[in-house]
């Protein structure tokens, strides 16, 4: 009996020690997934944000438009359930999920039919929007050995931080989404105390403000400029995002963006590389205060001695 009282009290003691290991590991010690990957954990840049997933789950090609996809792997087949992660900038509302999202999933499946489209709220309260779907996926050559003609069913669960959206999506070829697949979704987990402002190397301080600049100026050819042209950001090429800055009614150039300031929250630099992550202010007449959103390109590279966006391939 004494013997079962000894090992109950180290075993508790081992829990007690493991707790206060746990609580002394601060939030802002997290290093974003691109660059120290965690099973089971991914970790954004700004906005800083965590979203948990089976450890077993594998990183799988992103579709447009996402920072981040995982999935359950079978062998032979593509991945299912997969989750898929989306950072942009917009000034919409959540209501008008569609009109950002759509023109990207009619890209990707067809037969889409939403189920349910309701307000909610995260753990912490910020509002959110969570929306039931069915689809056919499409023929994605990146994704492998994918199934064409395959039905799935989907959570999003929508959000955001300043004008930077926040979308986790989860779906699932195996019939309607369970319970364990929605608390994936609702993972989600803002972490502010990860946001302080970073130093950067002065070159790098001097291109993100030159960025700035020619953001300001509207001249959509010295914007680019600081594009590499091998840019890549989820599949999406540096010509997509001229056009952006050019026809594009949530541009900067468009909204009439009169000041921009940068402020960079994640850097290190890896060789002719660096990950940076952080964000934007923007002001426009009539706005004092400005709007933030995601520096969203995520990595720089080094080309003939000067800086340019690179996205975030590897």
């Amino acid at each position: 009996m004494k013997k079962l009282i000894v090992l109950a009290m180290i075993i508790a003691a081992m829990v007690l020690v493991a707790a206060i290991v746990h609580a002394q590991t601060p939030a802002n010690d997290l290093k974003p997934t691109f660059i120290s990957p965690t099973p089971g954990l991914y970790v954004n840049g700004w906005p800083a944000f965590t979203v948990s997933y089976p450890k077993e789950w594998v990183e799988v090609p992103r579709s447009p438009g996402a920072v981040f996809q995982a999935g359950a792997s079978r062998p032979g087949l593509s991945p299912s359930p997969v989750l898929a992660i989306l950072v942009w900038p917009s000034p919409r509302p959540l209501e008008d999920w569609a009109k950002d999202l759509m023109p990207v999933w009619v890209e990707l499946m067809t037969d889409i039919k939403v189920l349910s489209d309701k307000p909610s709220r995260l753990k912490d309260g910020t509002p959110a929007r969570e929306v039931e779907f069915e689809f056919v996926l499409k023929i994605d050559p990146s994704m492998g050995s994918i199934e064409s003609g395959r039905k799935e069913n989907g959570l999003l669960l929508a959000t955001k931080k300043d004008t930077s959206w926040v979308a986790i999506t989860v779906d699932t070829d195996e019939g309607k989404l369970d319970e364990d697949l929605k608390r994936i979704a609702y993972s989600l987990t803002f972490q502010p105390d990860r946001e302080r402002p970073v130093s950067l190397p002065p070159d790098v301080r001097a291109f993100l403000d030159m960025f700035c600049v020619d953001v300001v100026s509207h001249d959509v050819k010295a914007i680019m400029a600081h594009f590499s042209d091998r840019f890549l950001f989820s599949g999406v090429s540096k010509a997509f995002y001229e056009q952006h800055y050019r026809n594009d009614p949530t541009s900067p150039i468009q909204m009439g963006v009169i000041s921009r300031q940068a402020t960079a929250t994640v850097f290190e630099a890896h060789g002719d590389k660096a990950y940076i992550d952080g964000f934007l202010l923007d002001k426009t007449k009539g706005d004092a205060n400005g709007q933030k959103l995601s520096i969203y390109y995520q990595q720089i590279i080094n080309e003939h001695g000067q800086w340019k966006w690179f996205g975030n391939q590897k």
